[in-house]
């Protein structure tokens, strides 16, 4: 197929349903071919798979109705990464190149790979954005090219429990399917949820989910905070299940009475009713169902404001907040955001920026409603074909001739590439020795300097240059010839020669000193010291 005739799949695994979607790009827009969706009980909490049969079970029977609709055979999904582990945390990484340096992308790609490093045990990283980098003291947002001597990079990666991609990799692998790749839902939902202005300004989004609430920063267009807070709708529900009132009887409650901010009603009534009827025949009062989820709501606010005012950028959101999810229709939500969040702007945002269109006989998903933005941003970020495409019967003979060339060909390269690649690590090995002889160097001369008269300094010294003059031999000459006469790697070369011609003279130095300390305290030099002191006095 052609990236014009490509159907992508995705899937979205909530707490409250598991849902299913297919789609076609043409034209920068979306058409949605086919859409099913299935309760979940309880197989999913939180956005992790508690239960891998139950989910499996799910997956299969939405996949199989999408077949149906799509009359073709789905071989792999998109994926969305959500659920209450899902976070973002800073990473700092700083460099010292000794030496006034050309930055290039080898280096920002180590100083990147450095970052990539978890912190917390068992959990992974599962996407970064790059936040900046200072170079001397200079901020900047692509150093490849400028001189300097220190580099810091600022990351912000995305982490989760390990057990959110190996449960979901283990319902698919049940299931004989491929997983196209994973993404980071909430990320894709800003993107295409938020405007350019707002992204660029500073917002934050909030997705209230059924069983958590996703916070997500953005600022100068780049993600600066993701947070899951383990609270969502489903709480309200719970709370009113409490109350002795049945789960289904809980969901028409909150849909029926929901509201953010209670009003104060004055008007006189004597029709008002004020108590609701259980299914069981109890009467419970109207007032205390709205108490209990205004209550609920105002809790998971004030944990949401904790979080945005807790951070760096929680006074500059200039864009304001935006509001998405099942949490969006409730009754006066955008109020209570302004007022407990103390935000200018609130938006309910209910469509996606992109333009999308479904097909006619797709009545179960609205491209206007908050609860179906995530499954369709999930759509919107995959560019791959996800079903199986009709065998047109092509010459086997002479595609094998073609295959066949085409991989000695990547053999001979892999091979050419394999040599570059050891004699550029080998290169960039010695350029460390190089660095760390340097310093060697450098660190005993200043203590010579603070302890002249010290025979083991004197040792450490001539020791120190031996090292260092070690560090090049035959084989430097070899592995440079490798890399000589191409562009890519003439910086690197370059940094060789500025630290090899630095450690030479680093070490004369250090020889200069030592000679000059064996001077200074030999028997001549401490008569001419005694004899230059009786003089002064």
């Amino acid at each position: 197929m052609t990236e014009q005739e490509s159907i992508i799949v995705a899937i979205e695994l909530g707490s409250s349903k598991i849902s299913a979607i297919a789609g076609k790009k043409k034209d920068g827009t979306m058409q949605i071919l086919a859409y099913a969706e299935e309760k979940n009980y309880d197989c999913v909490k939180r956005g992790m798979v508690y239960n891998i049969e139950k989910t499996t079970q799910s997956i299969k029977n939405v996949i199989s109705r999408i077949e149906t609709s799509l009359k073709m055979k789905v071989t792999r999904t998109y994926i969305g990464l959500a659920g209450q582990s899902v976070h973002s945390v800073k990473s700092i990484v700083r460099k010292n190149m000794l030496a006034p340096t050309y930055i290039t992308q080898g280096h920002i790609d180590a100083i990147t790979d450095e970052s990539h490093e978890v912190p917390l045990e068992d959990y992974e990283l599962n996407g970064f954005f790059v936040q900046n980098f200072i170079v001397d003291a200079n901020v900047t947002a692509n150093p490849v090219g400028i001189m300097g001597t220190n580099i810091e990079g600022e990351f912000l990666n995305v982490i989760a429990n390990k057990r959110l991609r190996n449960n979901i990799k283990t319902c698919f692998e049940n299931l004989g399917l491929d997983i196209a790749d994973y993404r980071i839902a909430s990320f894709e939902l800003a993107n295409n949820l938020l405007t350019d202005a707002e992204k660029r300004s500073g917002c934050a989004m909030i997705d209230f989910g059924a069983g958590t609430t996703t916070i997500a920063v953005l600022k100068n267009n780049i993600v600066r905070q993701i947070v899951t807070l383990p609270l969502g709708i489903n709480c309200i529900r719970q709370d009113l299940c409490d109350q002795q009132i049945e789960e289904s009887e809980a969901e028409e409650l909150l849909l029926k009475y929901g509201n953010a901010i209670i009003e104060n009603d004055n008007t006189d009534d004597d029709n008002k009713k004020t108590t609701y009827t259980t299914s069981d025949g109890r009467e419970i009062e109207i007032t205390l169902i709205q108490q209990i989820i205004e209550a609920r709501l105002d809790e998971i606010l004030r944990n949401v404001d904790n979080q945005l005012h807790g951070s760096e950028y929680g006074d500059k959101l200039l864009g304001g907040v935006v509001i998405t999810g099942g949490g969006a229709n409730i009754k006066n939500i955008d109020k209570a955001c302004a007022t407990s969040l103390k935000a200018a702007k609130v938006r309910i945002a209910k469509k996606l920026i992109p333009q999308v269109i479904k097909n006619s006989d797709i009545t179960s998903l609205s491209t206007e409603s908050p609860t179906s933005c995530t499954i369709i941003s999930l759509l919107l970020s995959g560019d791959e074909n996800c079903v199986g495409d009709a065998y047109n019967g092509p010459d086997i003979f002479a595609e094998k001739a073609k295959e066949d060339e085409i991989t000695a060909t990547k053999e001979a390269n892999a091979k050419r590439q394999k040599e570059e690649d050891d004699a550029l690590e080998y290169i960039e090995d010695i350029k460390n020795q190089l660095r760390t002889a340097i310093l060697r160097m450098q660190q005993v001369g200043e203590e010579i300097k603070n302890n002249p008269s010290s025979k083991k300094l004197w040792v450490n010294a001539d020791e120190a240059a031996a090292q260092a003059e070690a560090v090049i031999t035959d084989e430097f000459d070899t592995q440079k010839a490798i890399l000589a006469d191409k562009d890519k790697y003439k910086q690197s070369l370059r940094e060789a020669e500025v630290l090899t011609k630095k450690c030479g003279e680093e070490a004369e130095n250090l020889q200069q000193i030592v000679k000059d300390a064996k001077k200074n305290n030999s028997a001549m030099g401490r008569f001419t010291r005694w004899i230059d002191d009786l003089l002064k006095e």
